[in-house]
């Protein structure tokens, strides 16, 4: 997790100093959102959620108001990456998966606490590699299309800052093996927000 989180802080650094000082002079009303989420997803499928388990993922979002209390925008998500010993020999295997949705969300605009409700489409990428001798075809990928649903809270901190709190499923299904395979799952997401 640190050795994402080292990978990605200048870009992220730069995109935050960009938004502050966008802020800074915008005297507009608030039209885009940008926010930073992190938490715990798991896997629906149960023979790779018991050789894998759930993981830990981060979300970048950037998303645009198109009328009071409702938004459209994107997010990514990405840092789902787990490692495990898999079949009869006990080969190296890593599981991967990553993608992007496209969102509409609703929320009230007014007070301190304000809830939301989100829905969305998108591509995600599945990736597993097995390191065995006794494999012919060792990388697996596919991507598919994904659909979302969750809500939340945000909890003003400031008139531009918020922080929030996300329960959300994905579904996605993919077939490496000729065999669907459920790689959805619940994601547990706590971030910031940051309105300009």
């Amino acid at each position: 997790m640190r050795g994402v989180l080292k990978k990605n802080a200048g870009p992220l650094l730069v995109g935050l100093i960009g938004l502050c000082a966008a802020a800074a002079f915008s005297a507009e009303e608030d039209r885009w959102r940008a926010g930073f989420s992190a938490g715990w997803r798991t896997i629906k499928d149960k023979t790779l959620e018991s050789v894998y388990g759930g993981g830990w993922i981060f979300t970048p979002s950037l998303s645009y108001r198109i009328s009071p209390g409702l938004w459209v925008g994107a997010e990514h998500e990405t840092g789902y990456s787990k490692e495990a010993r898999i079949g009869l020999f006990a080969e190296e295997s890593r599981l991967a998966v990553r993608g992007t949705h496209i969102f509409l969300l609703y929320g009230r605009d007014k007070g301190r606490i304000r809830p939301f409700f989100k829905i969305g489409a998108g591509l995600f990428a599945f990736d597993m590699d097995i390191e065995s001798p006794y494999v012919q075809a060792n990388n697996f990928s596919s991507r598919d299309v994904s659909i979302l649903f969750g809500g939340g809270l945000r909890v003003m901190l400031s008139r531009k800052f918020s922080a929030v709190a996300e329960a959300k499923y994905a579904a996605l299904w993919a077939d490496p093996f000729d065999d669907m395979v459920d790689l959805g799952g619940i994601r547990i997401l706590g971030g910031l927000v940051f309105d300009f």
